[in-house]
């Protein structure tokens, strides 16, 4: 065990060499990419780590003759040092309380009651009450130092999930720098939107953070973060086509093995910059290759055990807004705003604003590049709406009793309450038939002005201050009657 008694000797060189150059976060994945040292043929990695997940990133020219892991306790470093000296000053003070107490419990029953000289029962019952005082406030202020000592090891301890590190021996001819890359799987990341519409300016700011905390051990400094809005996945073609034949036996289902290739993106080359006393600041930028986009941060530092908020973006984009009733469920107004993208935003919870006043939390679809999007900001509470249903003809025959037909209509009382003209529209539902015997129709006296083929239909108006329309909506639906 040559390698484990070398590491015991270089106590406090551990990671010492490790250069971590950036990182990969998907959406189910993270990747880290880190440089090594050819000439050192060997070099420790976060976490543990199979050899088949490790991927040399090599230019053209170069080759990997031989790679080798082990897996390797944590024992000798300066953080196993620290968390072991921690637990033995925590451990020394419990047995410290244990004495004391012990001391209490002596003194307590110590008799005095054999002492006859009165100046001396006054000073021996003083000098116990003294010592039993003074033990009880040694107890105290001990107590106050454990827990002290266990906020300090709580705080060590998550700096590093592991009790192993991997340790990579390799061979790799090469006249450039090289990097590996290899999961991870203790980077946790809280990912957000917080969203603002200004409805006087007309435009939408949306910024995208995620708080990432990362517990390795290692602090990654200066380092790149590569944020994707999808999965990371391992299939690179479509499956094989098989022709689809009709017979009177159905074909057991082909399972389609394909050989694990990692598709990740090789790493950004990095750019050379003058060496500064302060460190370079944090940068953001949004890249897009041949197949695939994503945010990318720079110049980022993620303490280990420590939680950091990175931004990815901080975009504006002109929009519009308008108020969207949802007659077919709770007869709200809601706040709606459309706009259209320049980027692609993934699945994320989202903080809204409204003109700067916070409006609540939702969790929003893909924003998708290129094409319009809409987000709803809660309810207009200058809107009143008021719904009446006034016809329900319940089904009944008519011209033969071979037919049913079945009469709803609502009427819609809409009222502006707020001082400036308000553009609504209204969304009801039509039942959609399915059966060419079943007939719908519409027979509100209100004209629609959009009517879907999956029965959403709309009413769009506007309405000045203090401003009131009726909108009379109807359908008809004429069935079979299967009772004849």
């Amino acid at each position: 065990m040559k390698k484990i008694a070398l590491l015991l000797a270089v106590t406090g060189s551990l990671f010492a060499s490790t250069e971590i150059k950036s990182i990969d976060i998907f959406t189910n994945k993270t990747f880290v990419n880190q440089k090594i040292n050819l000439a050192s043929k060997s070099v420790d990695l976060i976490g543990q780590v199979r050899l088949e997940d490790v991927r040399f990133l090599l230019k053209e020219g170069c080759k990997v003759n031989s790679s080798d892991i082990e897996h390797v306790n944590f024992e000798n470093d300066d953080l196993s040092i620290k968390i072991e000296e921690l637990k033995g000053k925590i451990n020394a003070k419990h047995n410290e309380i244990k004495a004391l107490q012990s001391n209490i419990s002596f003194l307590e029953k110590t008799s005095i009651t054999n002492i006859a000289n009165s100046n001396s029962l006054k000073n021996t019952s003083e000098f116990l009450k003294k010592e039993i005082l003074a033990n009880h406030n040694s107890i105290f202020a001990l107590q106050k130092y454990i827990k002290e000592d266990n906020e300090e090891l709580k705080q060590l301890i998550k700096k590093r999930a592991n009790s192993k590190f991997t340790k990579l021996d390799f061979d790799v001819s090469c006249n450039s720098d090289v990097l590996i890359s290899y999961p991870i799987y203790n980077l946790s990341r809280n990912g957000f939107y917080e969203i603002n519409y200004d409805s006087k300016d007309k435009k939408i700011d949306i910024k995208n953070s995620s708080f990432l905390t990362q517990s390795s051990g290692v602090d990654f400094k200066n380092i790149d973060i590569n944020l994707y809005t999808y999965n990371f996945s391992n299939q690179l073609k479509p499956n094989k086509f098989y022709p689809k034949y009709l017979d009177v036996y159905n074909p057991k289902s082909v399972a389609y093995a394909q050989e694990e290739v990692m598709m990740m993106d090789a790493a950004m080359p990095m750019k050379k910059m003058a060496r500064l006393k302060a460190a370079p600041r944090p940068t953001f930028a949004y890249v897009e290759d041949t197949t695939k986009s994503f945010f990318k941060a720079s110049n980022i530092t993620l303490l280990s055990g420590k939680k950091t908020e990175v931004t990815f973006a901080k975009d504006e984009y002109k929009a519009n807004d308008s108020l969207e009733i949802d007659g077919y469920s709770s007869a709200q107004a809601f706040y709606k705003v459309d706009f259209i993208s320049k980027k692609l935003y993934g699945v994320l919870n989202a903080k809204l604003f409204l003109d700067g006043t916070y409006i609540g939390r939702n969790s929003l679809k893909e924003i998708q590049k290129d094409k319009e999007s809409e987000i709803h900001f809660g309810t207009n509470r200058f809107i009143d709406v008021k719904k009446e249903l006034v016809k329900d003809m319940k089904e009944e025959p008519f011209f033969s009793m071979n037919k049913l037909k079945t009469q709803k209509i609502w009427e819609y009382k809409i009222t502006n309450n707020s001082s400036k003209i308000q553009s609504l529209t209204l969304l009801e539902r039509v039942p959609v038939s399915k059966h060419e015997d079943i007939k719908v129709k519409l027979i509100g006296k209100s004209k629609e002005n959009k009517f879907d083929k999956n029965g959403k239909i709309y009413f769009d108006l506007k309405l000045k201050p203090n401003e009131s329309k009726i909108i009379n909506f109807g359908y008809e639906i004429e069935r079979p009657n299967k009772n004849k």
